[in-house]
């Protein structure tokens, strides 16, 4: 049997295929500024879509935004698109945007807290009307990485009942990250990691021209205290720069494999973002089912 390997990977994009639960959000988002000004859907369509090549023209400009730094950028995080039109909203650039920014406001405090209803009252009911929805090869892959002696941790913005759920549906049963230590079970969970949060320092890596904010704490914590051997995501920003930041630093924690999920929407700048220097990515992650190539290769 090989020796223990912890493999530390996001949930939505990597396990998933998260188009359909993105799909429901702009739905929902389409739908309320649709209600708000008095439009059928298809009458709102073309301001919708007016707004989302806008942001997308931008994307620099353009993502999740706390505190005024860019937490991800809105075309390596497509979850983030919706989120970037109620930016390009609240920022008011034009007559159209003032208007439905007027609109919003009339029954929100803001228009983040807007942006906040729609997407947790649209996630709370897909995964009410949704068993799964992992990608095809999901449960086969989790099997090797069990059967080949590897710990599996789970460090998901999503709810970790929604991981628990959709992997009890295939037979599996995820711990909680939290309430457990680290290699008592081989599958656990820490939901609503907060890999958005920046700490107070700015710390930021150029990657590809892009800067991205590497002080992530609660990440951090998470990191230090699995000490994985790799780690995975869909997003460089939210779950990779905080790795790629510690290997830099020699953090005795930092993770000798670091891959990102090569997905339709990811930019060429992310992809130009694999080469063989410490701070890069190391692998272009193609599926979920090239994971045990990964492993084998790390192990080698």
């Amino acid at each position: 049997m090989a020796s223990p390997f912890t493999f530390l990977t996001d949930f939505d994009g990597v396990w998933t295929n998260p188009w359909r639960e993105l799909q429901a959000v702009h739905k929902t988002v389409h739908g309320e500024l649709a209600r708000m000004a008095g439009h059928s859907m298809e009458e709102m369509d073309p301001t919708y879509q007016g707004f989302r090549s806008a942001v997308l023209a931008r994307p620099e400009h353009h993502g999740w935004q706390l505190d005024n730094r860019f937490s991800s950028y809105v075309d390596e995080d497509y979850f983030a698109v919706p989120t970037a039109i109620g930016q390009h909203i609240d920022q008011a650039a034009c007559e159209v945007s003032s208007s439905f920014r007027n609109l919003v406001l009339k029954e929100y405090g803001t228009v983040l807290e807007f942006l906040d209803y729609c997407y947790h009252s649209t996630c709370d009911r897909f995964r009410l009307e949704v068993d799964h929805d992992l990608t095809e090869g999901a449960a086969r892959i989790l099997h090797w990485l069990i059967e080949n002696d590897v710990n599996v941790v789970f460090a998901t913005n999503a709810p970790g009942g929604k991981v628990v759920d959709w992997f009890s549906h295939h037979g599996f049963c995820v711990a909680d990250g939290r309430d457990t230590e680290p290699g008592s079970s081989q599958l656990r969970v820490y939901g609503r990691s907060g890999k958005q949060f920046l700490g107070d320092a700015h710390h930021t890596m150029d990657f590809s021209g892009r800067a991205v904010h590497t002080n992530r704490p609660q990440y951090r914590e998470i990191l230090e205290r699995e000490n994985p051997n790799l780690v995975v995501g869909d997003v460089l920003s939210l779950d990779l720069s905080q790795p790629l930041a510690m290997r830099v630093e020699g953090h005795p924690a930092a993770p000798q494999g670091v891959g990102i999920m090569d997905l339709p929407h990811t930019p060429q700048w992310v992809k130009d973002s694999v080469s063989t220097e410490p701070g890069h990515v190391d692998f272009l992650v193609p599926h979920v089912t090239a994971l045990p190539r990964i492993v084998n290769f790390l192990r080698g």
